[in-house]
């Protein structure tokens, strides 16, 4: 890992580590629609391609149109190493934008790849099935047109679909700067929930191999785009996930010895064991499995704690110990851990108010039912999962009150209330 820089993060005003290190992002600007182009070209190769319904399709949405671009050619490269198998399908959409590396021989703008197995970690030597052109992979429609295309093209009886790019938390991820553009989370769900529309198919595994993505806004805004959510509290090293490790040793021997069986393979232990192998990799420092079937328990248990604190009579005192508890509680570039505010305020003396406690207890409770994995360094002890906004000057932005989970509790106007 390159060394860490500092630098202002225009979305949430948090000094957050420099994009040449991390998969973190600096600004969100407004976003455009661009669409991608129907057409496709097929190269003569893809016609071998077997195309029969598999147990399972990996579909890889990589935005390289960004200071990343060599290190997500790289992590393509690295999941040849593994491989489509005779179970498994592993597809990649990679947006190089049009100024590429010298990598995998320089070409530029979007590609659709097969990914066959190879061991040379530097090049793609997979076929290219499809070359787009110049699209903008923070587009909704990009990233539904892509998934409805490796529904079709590979089949599967599970679906995985990891976004791999910059990611701010709340804010949103996958940044194309050749259009200027930031997909904002509620667009991410747009994109996902269509290609559901359109195919009839839902998502198994949602992945963010990318910054800050584990946080209770993400994984309610897509708490019905998908059975389950791996995502990392903390920011990630540029290397990002170790693919060839989670997708070669022990979750696809668990793959395997299910498939050999005759035996349905659970997609929550494929979630579970996708982030117990990326525990001790340098660039995952934090990550965690979320069952988002569970997530409605941990929203209104969220809506109580937020309705119980501003309803409660609390006074001055109280509301100053609280944001000292907030300001104690482990945080990554301003954002909190959830269960470890809730923890600290129940075992906290000063804190005399048997209800707000009740309700801290039921938001760790349920926090507890929608992990069902995480793994964090010793360097992140007190992550439990699941990071919150906590921060009033960034509940207070428009950008906040669009998301689903701030439309559906109290949460931003208890922290507006904390803070008077």
């Amino acid at each position: 890992m390159s060394n860490i820089g500092s630098i202002n993060f225009a979305s949430n005003n948090y000094n957050l580590p420099s994009v040449n290190a991390e998969r973190s992002h600096v600004n969100t600007p407004q976003q455009e629609n661009v669409a991608v182009g129907d057409s496709v070209s097929l190269n003569s190769g893809s016609d071998s391609i077997e195309k029969t319904k598999k147990k399972w399709t990996v579909l890889l949405y990589s935005a390289a149109d960004n200071n990343l671009e060599t290190a997500l050619v790289k992590d393509v490269a690295e999941l040849e190493s593994v491989g489509s198998s005779n179970e498994m399908n592993l597809v990649a959409q990679l947006d190089r934008g049009d100024r590429p590396s010298s990598l995998s021989g320089g070409w530029d703008g979007c590609k659709r790849f097969y990914l066959t197995k190879d061991d040379d970690r530097s090049t793609i030597n997979s076929p290219a099935l499809a070359d787009l052109g110049q699209v903008n992979m923070s587009d909704p429609k990009v990233l539904s047109d892509f998934i409805q295309w490796g529904m079709k093209e590979f089949p599967a009886e599970n679906y995985i679909l990891i976004m791999s790019d910059h990611g701010a938390g709340w804010p949103g991820a996958l940044q194309d700067i050749s259009h200027n553009d930031f997909a904002s989370t509620p667009s991410l769900k747009d994109g996902i929930m269509d290609a559901e529309k359109k195919t009839g198919q839902k998502i198994n595994i949602i992945g963010f191999d990318a910054c800050l993505m584990a946080s209770t806004e993400v994984a309610h805004e897509l708490s019905n785009a998908g059975d389950f959510l791996v995502a990392s509290q903390n920011t990630e090293g540029g290397d990002g996930w170790p693919y060839s490790k989670i997708f070669s040793d022990k979750v696809a021997s668990k793959m395997q010895q299910a498939l050999s069986s005759k035996l349905d393979v659970d997609p929550r232990e494929v979630a579970k064991a996708m982030v117990n192998e990326s525990e001790g990799f340098p660039s995952i420092s934090t990550l965690a499995a979320m069952d988002l079937a569970k997530m409605p328990e941990l929203t209104q248990a969220s809506d109580k704690f937020a309705q119980t604190m501003m309803n409660s009579g609390l006074t001055a005192d109280d509301k100053a110990e609280i944001k000292k508890l907030i300001n104690q509680t482990k945080s990554w570039y301003g954002f909190k851990d959830q269960y470890q505010f809730a923890e600290k305020l129940v075992n906290d003396p000063a804190i005399k108010n048997d209800d707000l406690k009740a309700a801290a207890k039921e938001m760790m409770a349920s926090i507890n039912n929608v992990i069902i994995a995480e793994q964090h360094s010793s360097a992140h002890n007190g992550a439990h999962g699941l990071s919150i906004e906590m921060n009033n000057a960034q509940v207070s932005k428009p950008t906040y009150g669009d998301l689903q989970f701030a439309k559906d509790t109290k949460w931003d106007e208890a922290i507006k209330w904390l803070n008077k």
